[in-house]
């Protein structure tokens, strides 16, 4: 099978800068820098490289407090290699320093491989989550040590895997040491008789670097939540647990964060049409003691409303979209709930309900729920532990496995 792959890459080759130069056409790729992505590069003359592969904007912020750890290390180099144009820019704006660099990700093709390795030379090569390309495995494992961290595989990838188990097999054993983000990808990984693994815990829970933009004025957060990245099919829900919870809790303030911004006008009609008071952010960011819905229809504010309010329900999943991200809101100690939903975040949801840092509900649920924490004045009921505390614990780990390899010259 990886015969095959191989030759088929080696065939493509003389392919491959049309098919690069037909996505720019598309805004795919960068007009300036694709070339990267065919292993034509400046010259490198840094030495002592640490390599990181990710994929896309949300495994280059799982790795944002590593990579700030070690560049921290003035004897270190950090490479990053990235697929999307969104990683580059994020990349560019919170991470770019005067040892960290970053590349556009080579195509997983032996020729272009080998034009980068023997530019870059990594002494320790570590790749985020899925990255599991062929020849980029192969031909790393061959030059430095080479580490999958934060390595995640879906059920789908897992059904796809066991009809290829000796190819799986032996590509993953290139890899060093394995880490799972969650206990799923463990028992995925022992079917395999993959060894060389840890779990540690999801690097998505160590970005806690918070944004308090402070530009939403609240007077009283007592007896508030928010109803964040809300569909406009679930809003009906969010309107009727107001109105059942504001019967039980006087001067009740619900918060909803839309998940379109488009679709605005017609949430306040269906608000107007239940006789509730609301007003909207954009034209008054002073809440006083608001009995009603308080419409947040600006993007960028969600964390300014999380650093007030400390109960926030987590939308998409009252509806067959697979629910919404919670780590946000948890950054800022808030209490998260989600409907049931959550297929798109069922391991950090699986996780996060362990812990106690969040809890799945039904409609009629979160109504019990609200009325719960309002009444008893305690929001934390019931955790064992704070965010923070959580996420720490998992870095300190990570680096401590990190370090054995970074800076223990003999595994190089």
């Amino acid at each position: 099978m990886i015969k095959i792959y191989l030759f088929f890459t080696f065939v493509i080759y003389p392919f491959l800068p049309l098919f690069l130069k037909v996505r720019m056409l598309f805004n795919k790729e960068c007009p300036i820098r694709f070339k990267e992505k065919l292993g034509k590069v400046k010259s490198n003359d840094c030495d002592n490289i640490i390599w990181f592969h990710v994929a896309s904007l949300g495994e280059i912020k799982s790795i944002h407090s590593i990579i700030k750890h070690y560049q921290k290390n003035k004897n270190l180099n950090i490479l990053i290699t990235s697929v999307t144009q969104s990683s580059y820019e994020y990349f560019k704006e919170n991470l770019q320093s005067y040892n960290t660099h970053h590349q556009y990700a080579p195509l997983d093709n032996p020729v272009i491989i080998s034009k980068f390795l023997k530019n870059w030379k990594p002494k320790l090569s570590i790749f985020i989550e899925s990255e599991i390309w062929p020849n980029m495995i192969l031909q790393t494992s061959k030059v430095s040590k080479i580490i999958l961290l934060n390595c995640r595989i879906s059920k789908k990838s897992f059904k796809k895997w066991k009809m290829f188990k000796t190819t799986f097999k032996n590509i993953m054993t290139k890899f060093d040491y394995i880490l799972p983000q969650s206990r799923e990808t463990l028992n995925f990984l022992e079917y395999f008789d993959l060894n060389k693994t840890k779990h540690i815990g999801n690097l998505k829970f160590t970005n806690i670097e918070k944004n308090n933009p402070n530009i939403i004025k609240i007077n009283d957060s007592k007896n508030s939540w928010v109803a964040m990245s809300m569909h406009y099919e679930e809003i009906n829900d969010i309107i009727e647990t107001h109105l059942k919870v504001n019967e039980k809790i006087k001067n009740l303030t619900t918060y909803i964060i839309p998940r379109h911004l488009n679709k605005i006008d017609k949430i306040i009609k269906k608000i107007e049409n239940k006789k509730i008071q609301y007003q909207q952010i954009s034209s008054n960011n002073f809440i006083k003691k608001f009995n009603g819905i308080v419409i947040i229809d600006k993007f960028g504010l969600a964390e300014d409303i999380f650093n007030q309010i400390k109960i926030v329900f987590m939308g998409g999943s009252f509806i067959d979209h697979g629910g919404q991200n919670p780590i946000e809101p948890l950054k800022y100690d808030c209490k998260v709930l989600s409907g049931e939903n959550i297929f798109n975040f069922a391991e950090i949801y699986n996780e996060l309900v362990n812990k106690k840092l969040a809890e799945l509900v039904n409609k009629k649920d979160l109504i019990n729920k609200l009325t719960n924490f309002f009444e008893k004045e305690d929001i934390n009921q019931n955790t064992n532990m704070k965010f923070d505390d959580y996420s720490v614990t998992i870095f300190n780990k990570t680096i401590k496995f990190l370090d054995s390899y970074i800076l223990n010259e003999k595994n190089f």
